[in-house]
């Protein structure tokens, strides 16, 4: 009998946790069947064989989501569990799931001390819910989370009240689902403060 399990339950889950090492990032342990691992979704995530998997995600310097995926041992005729409701569904879903960006956030212009609406509108096909997440850069290159301003993670952005040195900054929002379709980025719209 394998000491991690060939399904995914808690208690193999519990088990496959043991001898995972802290560190700065937080791991997910995840099950992979062998339907999860045919699916492009999850090999984009670099979970491309069924088994026990330490998985991790995180923005680079430019807030492009990257992902750490490691085999921790492979299971060969697993079982497979259609439809489950595992937590780690939501990074492996073992159904299709897509998101398309339907309409852009477009360009703005606002004096200083108003706030503007930056808006994004998403459909999907699969399983799980739209999720949202907005960025901002200060430079043109690189983006991180948005901290300031409300509704940080819905289709309608607003920012906090704008100051001249918010002129310039660009605005977009991260696309995807809660069964883990593939990432889409929005284009970036620009903010003129005057």
């Amino acid at each position: 009998m394998s000491l991690y399990g060939r399904t995914d339950s808690n208690a193999n889950k519990a088990k496959a946790d043991i001898g995972v090492a802290a560190d700065s990032q937080t791991k997910t342990i995840l099950y992979i069947d062998e339907t999860e691992a045919a699916l492009a979704q999850n090999k984009n995530r670099g979970l491309n064989a069924p088994g026990w998997w330490s998985y991790f995600s995180y923005n680079d310097s430019s807030g492009n989501t990257r992902h750490k995926a490691e085999q921790m041992v492979f299971i060969a005729n697993g079982e497979a569990n259609a439809q489950e409701t595992q937590s780690d569904d939501t990074i492996a879903s073992d159904a299709v799931s897509t998101v398309t960006i339907t309409a852009q956030p477009a360009d703005a212009s606002k004096a200083a001390g108003q706030t503007q609406a930056f808006a994004v509108t998403a459909t999907k096909t699969g399983g799980g819910s739209i999720t949202y997440q907005w960025q901002v850069s200060t430079d043109g290159e690189n983006f991180a989370d948005v901290t300031t301003g409300s509704n940080k993670t819905s289709a309608t952005y607003t920012t906090a009240a704008l100051a001249a040195g918010d002129n310039g900054n660009k605005y977009r929002c991260k696309v995807n689902t809660t069964k883990g379709a593939p990432e889409k980025v929005s284009n970036a719209a620009t903010l003129t403060v005057t």
